[in-house]
């Protein structure tokens, strides 16, 4: 510690003298132990104004040596006014510094306090000394560089103990002495003032802690007024403020050349903020340059230095353009930020950093918007940063490309960004007016990716060159943006507001890259590029793809997901084949969008006047969720099976095409036509076919089916097929206005029955045009005569519209019709009895065909009843009717001379007697019978019946016994037959094809008098095939019965004079067919009601015998002979059912007929060969009905 200041005594007191130096510093040193200056002397008279001695100087570095401090320094004390009007002295200063040494303060350092003044009255001059300075640097030419680590403080200013209008003494400030001293005695001072912080000239202040100038005395005119922290008094000066810097209090620097450096982050100036200091012209006052190499500092007020300011790193916040000064602005890495929206008129000079730093040139960040209306200038980059907006206003020069790292960079001409390339790395190029509309720079994408913002609708902007890097694209605002260079960016496109343009795949990057839609849209240029794979994402902005030729058909093979809605404009055709997720629903605004994918996610599809959705192309792919707001056109193409459950609305129009069928579920109100040009539209719930539809079109490939609803149309235009139900009958279409048929169909349901039968029913309430094709499907009618028909058509306005039946034949009266059970239905307009309405019925009798033949009338029994019209029975009806009696002509047995010839010959002898021996106890046998039966029975149908059968029977015999009496010889047979039946009748004609295979056993006795009984059975199994000639159709084939006879005839041979015999004769024939039941090609049941025959064969027959030995020594026998028959049956036809009307066949039951035949035997009787003719007919109505059979037979003898 330095020794205090003596006293003085004498009046007036030229003050104590000054105290020394604490320590006086001559080579390089480190500080370690605290330091204080000795305090000034004592002033004891009353009247002396002259202030007390300085506080000595804390420490005296007197040569060029550089000292450090890590203790504790302070100057000493002013002297004190004991008595009276005397002023304080001012205080030491902390640390001296003389020629070019340099100090570092890592500790404390703080000025002398001032001198205490005198308690004086008023009028006297009595007042405190000032303040020591902190660091005082003195006689020095050569730069000194003081580095503040710690605290440097100016001293108090002395208390002013009465009276503060009275002089007090200026505070010491560490005056320099000689070399080797340094002395901080104070002098006589006007004030109380406190001592500045760090003082001197040439001086280079580095500042890491906290300089605070010294605060005024109480009571003084300088009360509580604070002093420099910093005054540089000359030479060339700088003030570096780097991390953790405070400065309390002004800095004044000479106004030369002095530099304001600022430096690192988070400084706080004047008790700054945490997030940067502030500087003004009001704190730092005088320098001529300011430096920023690093840190956030708030620059307001007028201007700061009144030269150059240079840009090294760091940021200048500006909170207005005069704190910038009006000289260019060196930026070599550093940034501005604008603190409020502010507008800059400096220009710029933008360099590369001399350090090599990583930036260059000009950054621009922060939130809020700046102007740069000055030039940009040199061979630097621009680079913006932060969220707010930089606009460039001036024709700029730059050279080194601009940095779109933050925020908007908003230009109207491409001049303002200089020169070089364009670099995103997360911001914004915002193109506003029409003036710029087109950039060949090199684009460089970086991981941040970039958006190209075009302000103006009317500005078509072309990116030209390639768009590389790892980042995506953005395109926002109204305007338009076409990618026409290969471009290699890897992170994707995003369009938000406006168009992007592009007319190859590659022109959106790499092929991995996705498409993101928040608004914009995607406009497809040319017919070259016809197809994405990339995946397409929705965002609640949703998007548009914009197909531009008419003649592009461009698909998107992934499937597109997200929340928002997809938009297809331009007059191309977008088709989406993905399975597709996103719910904001589906616009067409023109052109068609075509989904050959499905639309699984929901949202109401709108499609606008003009433009055309299309579902599926004909395959089996395509589907659509969500209601359909349609104004324009919906076509649905499809192969297979598609049902629409939600509902469609609009003023649009509906075609279905494609082979599939569409079913329409949702409650439909759409007001367009509806064409089905192919496949079949269907109603899948009650209202799905809209009744406000204009009209429904049914093209010549298209079906149109009701569902089985009721359904209510406006206009109906058929040229297809109309289906009302399926698999029931009772549905009612009704048509409001005119339906005009192009020869399309309408199939109608039907239970065929009588006049109320359940039926389907179009109801027309306007007029009826041109030419339909009704087509009735029964089901399960059984048929029924109707009286004035079954109306299935009605119509309110002209009927003039012609309906003809989809017949399933033509009747022989040329009518169509349709089978229902046994009756056949025609259609007529207007019924069968009363006035002709107009409208059209199904009709199962023949009074309207024609009503004057007697044919077709059926006439009651009962007398003066009235006549009933006669029934129209099905072309099928007479072929059941002789379908029994085909099969009986091959199961009746025959006659025993039939089935092997004469039994008896002459003698053994030759000589001719009757009573010849047997000849034929044993042998095998075969014979051929044919025959042509025509019969007119009594039936329904006036059917008529031609049947031609062959029979090929075969048997073996043998003797089972003898004796006195007689032998009985008995045998098996075999038999194939087939029939061939012919009919003809009112209501069709037909044909029946039988084959019939037989197993059988004979028994027979032969008595030695003449008296033979023959006994057969026989089972035969049938298989035939029924066809009906007039409706040209196979009515049921393959169908089996198996048939049962029976017979026993018996007779007795009496023997005449010679060679003459008679031999009377009977037998009973019973056979049976029971047949299975079917169902023939028009869904009519048929069974066999009655299938028996029961007959007697009553017969005389003449024969005549003879014998003679032939030429190899054995008998040779012959017989010739003649036969009369009489037949009778005692049962009454046959009968069958048909859906259950029972149709009767009555063969008359009398026939008679003669016949002839012979046998010829030789090789002793061995051999035989026999044969028979005969011709029966009805005795009812002889020659209608009449048969003719011959049959031919050998036998062997074993």
């Amino acid at each position: 510690m330095g020794g205090d200041g003596g006293q003085g005594y004498v009046n007036p007191s030229p003050g104590g003298a000054g105290g020394t130096v604490g320590s006086l510093i001559t080579s390089p040193t480190t500080i370690i132990s605290n330091i204080t200056g000795g305090a000034g002397g004592h002033a004891v008279d009353q009247t002396r104004l002259a202030g007390n001695g300085g506080g000595g100087g804390g420490t005296g570095v007197a040569t060029a040596s550089d000292v450090t401090n890590d203790a504790t320094i302070i100057g000493g004390q002013g002297g004190r006014y004991s008595t009276g009007n005397g002023a304080g002295g001012g205080g030491g200063g902390g640390a001296g510094v003389a020629t070019s040494a340099n100090f570092t303060n890592n500790s404390t350092v703080i000025g002398g306090a001032g001198g205490l003044g005198a308690n004086a009255g008023p009028g006297h001059n009595s007042g405190g000394g000032g303040g020591g300075a902190g660091v005082y640097v003195v006689g020095n030419s050569a730069l000194v560089t003081i580095i503040n680590n710690g605290t440097i403080t100016g001293g108090a200013g002395g208390l002013n103990s009465a009276w503060p209008d009275y002089y007090s003494a200026t505070g010491g400030m560490g005056e320099g002495g000689a070399a080797g001293s340094i002395r901080t005695g104070g002098s006589q001072g006007t004030s109380s003032q406190g001592g500045a912080g760090i003082i001197g000239a040439n001086i280079a202040v580095i500042n890491n802690g906290t300089i605070t100038g010294g605060i005024g005395g109480t009571g003084g005119l300088n009360a509580g007024v604070q002093n420099d922290a910093v005054t540089f008094q000359s030479g060339i000066n700088s003030l570096t403020l780097t991390t953790k810097s405070v400065i309390n209090g002004v800095v004044s620097a000479n106004g030369n050349d002095d530099t304001l450096t600022l430096q690192n982050t988070l400084s706080k100036i004047d008790g700054g903020q945490s997030d940067g200091a502030n500087i003004s012209a009001t704190q730092y006052k005088g320098f001529e340059h300011l430096v920023v190499n690093g840190g956030r500092w708030t620059v307001s007020g007028s201007a700061i230095v009144s030269g150059e300011t240079t840009l090294n790193g760091g940021a200048l916040v500006v909170t207005g353009p005069a704190a910038l000064g009006v000289q260019a602005i060196t930026a070599q890495g550093g940034a501005i930020e604008a603190s409020g929206d502010q507008v800059l008129d400096q220009s710029f000079v933008l360099k590369n950093n001399p350090y090599g730093a990583s930036t260059s040139g000009l950054v621009v960040q922060g939130a809020d918007n700046l102007v740069l209306s000055g030039v940009l200038s040199d061979v630097g980059r621009l680079t913006k940063n932060g969220s707010g907006t930089l606009t460039l206003t001036a024709d700029n020069t730059y050279t080194g490309g601009t940095v779109f790292a933050g925020g908007v960079v908003s230009v109207d001409k491409e001049v303002r960004l200089g020169g070089g390339d364009l670099t995103f790395n997360g911001g914004t190029l915002q193109v506003t007016g029409t003036g710029w509309t087109s950039t060949s720079r090199a684009v460089s994408l970086q991981a941040g990716g970039g958006t190209f913002d075009i302000e103006d609708a009317a500005n078509n902007f072309a990116v030209t060159q390639g768009v590389t890097g790892a980042g995506g694209l953005m395109k926002s605002g109204t305007g338009t943006v076409t990618l026409s260079g290969v471009n290699t960016y890897t992170g994707g496109t995003t369009l938000t507001a406006g168009t992007l343009a592009a007319a190859s795949d590659n022109n959106l990057g790499g092929a991995s890259g996705g498409l993101t839609f928040n608004g914009g849209t995607l406009q497809v240029m040319g017919t070259s590029w016809t197809s994405t794979n990339r995946a397409v994402s929705l965002q609640a902005g949703g998007g548009t793809f914009d197909i531009e030729d008419a003649a592009n058909n461009f698909a998107v093979t992934q499937g597109v997901a997200g929340a928002g809605g997809l938009t297809k404009s331009g007059s191309g055709t977008l088709t989406l084949s993905g399975v597709n997720s996103y719910t904001g629903g589906t616009t067409v605004s023109a052109g068609i969008l075509t989904l050959t994918g499905d639309n699984t996610g929901g949202g109401t599809t709108t499609v606008d006047a003009g433009a055309v959705l299309q579902i599926g192309t004909g395959g089996t792919s395509g589907n659509l969720a969500g209601d359909i707001a349609n104004n324009g056109a919906l076509v649905v193409n499809r192969s297979d099976a598609l049902n629409l459950a939600n509902a469609i609305s609009g003023a649009g129009s509906l075609m279905k095409s494609g082979a599939g069928t569409l079913t329409l579920s949702g409650a439909n109100s759409y007001t367009g036509a509806t064409t089905v040009s192919a496949g079949t539209l269907t109603q899948g719930a009650a209202g799905g076919f809209s009744t406000a539809s204009s009209r429904y079109d049914v093209d010549t490939d298209g079906t149109l089916d009701l569902g089985g609803f009721d359904t209510m149309l406006a206009a109906l235009y058929n040229a297809g097929t109309i289906n009302m139900n399926v698999g029931a009958a009772g549905s009612t279409l009704m048509v409001n206005g005119d339906y005009v048929g192009h020869d399309g169909t309408i199939v109608f349901n039907t239970v065929l029955g009588d006049d109320n039968s359940k039926t389907d029913k179009l109801m027309v309430g306007g007029d009826t045009a041109g030419n339909t094709n009704v087509q009735v499907v029964n089901r399960d009618g059984l048929g029924a005569q109707t009286v004035k028909g079954i109306e299935i058509i009605t119509v309110g306005g002209q009927s003039n519209g012609v309906f003809s039946l989809v017949s399933d034949y033509r009747t022989k009266d040329g009518q169509k019709a349709v089978v229902g059970g046994a009756y056949a239905y025609t259609l007529h307009q207007g019924p069968a009895r009363g006035a002709n309405d107009g409208n059209w019925y199904l009709i199962s009798q023949l009074e309207d065909i024609k009503p004057d033949n007697p044919a077709t009338r059926r006439v009651s029994d009962t007398p003066d009843a009235p006549d009933t019209p006669a029934p129209r029975y099905s072309a099928n009806v007479p072929v059941y009717e002789g379908y029994v009696q085909t099969m009986q002509a091959l199961n009746k047995p025959s006659t025993l001379q039939e089935r092997v010839g004469k039994r008896y010959m002459t003698g053994e002898n030759g000589d001719g007697r009757t009573s010849g021996g047997m000849v034929d106890a044993h042998g095998i046998w075969a014979r051929i019978q044919g025959a042509h039966d025509r019969l007119e029975p009594t039936t329904l149908t006036g059917m008529k019946q031609e049947i031609n059968t062959f029979i090929l029977q075969a048997g073996v015999d043998g003797q089972f016994y003898e004796d006195e009496n007689g032998k009985l010889i008995a045998g098996i047979t075999g038999q194939y037959g087939t029939a061939r039946s012919n009919i003809v009748a009112r209501d069709g004609d037909g044909r029946i094809s039988t084959n019939a295979w037989s197993l059988g056993a004979t028994a027979t006795w032969i008595g030695n008098d003449g008296f033979y009984v023959d006994t057969q059975g026989q089972v035969t199994w049938f298989e035939s095939d029924l066809n009906s000639d007039t409706a040209d159709v196979g009515l049921a084939s393959g169908r089996k019965a198996t048939g049962y006879a029976l017979s026993v005839e018996t007779g007795k041979r009496i023997a005449l004079n010679g060679n003459w015999a008679l031999t009377p004769q009977a037998q009973l024939i019973w056979s049976s067919i029971n047949a299975d039941d079917f169902e023939d090609v028009w869904q009519a049941n048929i069974s066999v009601a009655r299938g028996n025959s029961f007959a007697a064969r009553f017969g005389l027959a003449a024969s005549y015998d003879s014998s003679w030995q032939g030429s190899d020594g054995r008998v040779v026998n012959t017989s010739v002979y003649g036969i009369t028959n009489l037949y009778q049956e005692f049962l009454g036809g046959t009968r069958v059912n048909i859906s259950g009307v029972d149709f009767s066949t009555d063969n008359d039951r009398t026939w008679a007929g003669i016949g002839a035949g012979g046998t010829y035997a030789w090789a002793g009787g061995k051999y035989l060969i026999f044969g028979q003719g005969t011709i029966n007919t009805s005795l009812d109505h002889f020659a209608d009905s009449y048969a003719i059979k011959g049959d031919v037979g050998f036998k062997v003898k074993w």
